[in-house]
């Protein structure tokens, strides 16, 4: 990929992310089918890939393709598990960090614990957790995106581009996550109407209460 095509990339990722950050949990749906053609693309190119031992380029990207579109439509219309599918991922990126953190190595069968816990946690909080995920996941999309157009200097597709940052960037990059994700889970409470969705995503009101 060319530094020209990752920078129109980012900069499109940086609108992406904020819109994420700021209007997820009113977009949920949207957010649901690009999480489903990202892993379901990924998975079936990544199938294609060790089947034609890469050799066959226009295969894998047509197989990845029909892979992430058939995986968007299922969760843009199975919506529980779609939920519980965003808390799972959730939990597995809290759970790796932690272990990043603390230098802890594990083995990659405990990572169902934290997807599991994730997953049925954001079925029971809905939209606390809905608005959680989405305000993080667009914050950082966002900084990185932000990053790499300020210093071009890494690849932010591959987790190795850590190793590219310094420490007080680091730093930067947490600050800067965290004020973020913050804003974006304050707006979405404070500007949008307290309603919450059942396990089928139709939104109802919440009742209120009797005098």
């Amino acid at each position: 990929m060319t530094p020209i095509t990752l920078k129109i990339i980012s900069i499109s990722s940086i609108f992406f992310g904020l819109f994420i950050c700021l209007f997820g949990y009113r977009i949920l749906r949207l957010v649901l089918a690009v999480v489903g053609f990202i892993i379901g693309a990924s998975f079936i190119a990544g199938v294609g890939f060790t089947l034609t031992e890469g050799k066959e380029i226009i295969i894998i990207v047509i197989a990845g393709l029909g892979g992430g579109l058939i995986a968007a439509v299922i969760l843009l219309f199975l919506y529980s598990a779609g939920v519980f599918l965003l808390g799972a991922l959730f939990g597995i990126v809290i759970f790796s960090g932690t272990l990043a953190i603390t230098n802890i190595n594990t083995t990659p069968l405990i990572y169902i614990v934290p997807a599991l816990f994730g997953g049925i946690l954001a079925l029971l909080l809905q939209k606390f957790m809905i608005i959680l995920i989405t305000s993080f996941a667009g914050a950082w999309i966002t900084v990185i995106a932000a990053l790499y157009i300020i210093k071009s200097n890494f690849t932010p597709f591959t987790p190795e581009f850590i190793n590219n940052i310094s420490e007080i960037e680091m730093y930067r990059i947490l600050l800067s996550w965290i004020a973020l994700g913050v804003l974006g889970f304050i707006t979405q409470y404070i500007v949008f109407p307290k309603k919450i969705e059942n396990l089928d995503g139709v939104e109802i009101s919440r009742p209120k209460p009797r005098r």
